[in-house]
């Protein structure tokens, strides 16, 4: 049980460098993506092994529910309201995903683009 909490520290800890990295520089980035960004770094480049954290995240995943629980509790108590404006809701939450997907494909499409050309530009 102490391994899990200094675990979940750990995770806690790289949270709190990303909003302190983010806050420093004035990133508009989350310090909490930020944070995790850094993590997967370290873990990638094998700096930071993934089994220091394993029961730590297991801990996470096993209660994963019980973090939705306000969410769920929140939703049931506005029933009326979601009631009289759940399909705006649905439909923007469905055009918010294809907007976030044409945008990315985008970018993925650009990024592929770019990367081809400068590696035909290199080779002649």
């Amino acid at each position: 049980m102490i391994r899990v909490f200094i675990q979940i520290m750990i995770l806690c800890l790289f949270n709190e460098a990303g909003k302190w990295f983010a806050a420093f520089f004035h990133i508009p980035i989350p310090g909490s993506i930020i944070g995790m960004l850094i993590l997967f770094i370290l873990l990638v480049t094998g700096v930071f092994k993934e089994k220091l954290l394993i029961e730590g995240a297991n801990f996470f995943l096993k209660y994963f529910s019980f973090f939705f629980l306000p969410l769920s509790v929140s939703a049931i108590a506005l029933g009326p309201y979601l009631s009289s404006y759940g399909w705006n809701l649905i439909l923007i939450l469905i055009i918010s995903v294809f907007a976030g997907f044409a945008a990315t494909s985008s970018w993925v499409q650009g990024y592929i683009h770019m990367r081809e050309k400068n590696l035909y530009d290199s080779n002649h």
